[in-house]
């Protein structure tokens, strides 16, 4: 394990001080980018913690504006609230606009604004302490589908032409509108970093100089 972490390093190293000897600038109109995560989140009006995968893909109209799609889903959470024994579910979409702070480089701070729907379930209070079984058939409120944004700040950093580093953090706004006698707060802080992926889906046109 620590031999891979190591060669994961080395690469990583190589590419960045490769990027450095580039003139090229990635962050350019038709631009796309795609990555994959795992996020980590708080809802901090409840005091519960959260994991999710996230998805997303993102489109440069130019090298300030962008349009991003977004999706995750929660892989599960801690935490009890005042009637309800923790999330069930709590995944969502988004669908919004980034402004890319213009830089000479290929260092990309951004900041994103995205509005979403969530649909989120809650399990129904009961014993503190459960059986696997038991956890299982817990009966949980119904689901519930309802409005949701999040806005964030990050950076990308493009050190190589298909790839790019990533860390992003979000905070999270909503209400899960549910049959539960005190609705849950959906307010969340979320982080997240990785790896990403470009795709240049139209290949800028070189000018042709005139005589």
């Amino acid at each position: 394990m620590k031999t891979k972490n190591l060669i994961l390093v080395f690469v990583c190293f190589y590419s960045v001080v490769f990027a450095q000897q580039e003139n090229t600038q990635y962050i350019h109109k038709h631009l796309m980018r795609a990555t994959a995560s795992v996020v980590a989140g708080s809802l901090f009006k409840e005091g519960m913690k959260t994991v999710h995968i996230d998805g997303s893909a993102e489109y440069y109209l130019d090298n300030k504006i962008s349009v991003r799609g977004s999706a995750s889903y929660m892989l599960g959470s801690s935490g009890i609230t005042k009637d309800s024994m923790g999330l069930k579910d709590f995944h969502s979409i988004y669908l919004g606009a980034a402004y890319h702070f213009p830089t000479k480089g290929h260092f990309d701070p951004y900041f994103i604004f995205q509005p979403g729907l969530a649909y989120t379930s809650s399990y129904k209070s009961g014993p503190p302490l459960l059986t696997a079984e038991e956890e299982q058939v817990r009966k949980f409120y119904p689901g519930t589908v309802s409005p949701i944004a999040t806005a964030g700040v990050g950076f990308n950093y493009y050190f190589q032409r298909f790839a790019h580093l990533f860390v992003e953090t979000r905070y999270v706004y909503g209400m899960h509108l549910s049959q539960a006698p005190s609705p849950i707060s959906l307010q969340e802080l979320r982080v997240t970093f990785g790896l990403g992926f470009n795709l240049f889906i139209i290949k800028e046109k070189k000018k042709i100089p005139t005589a």
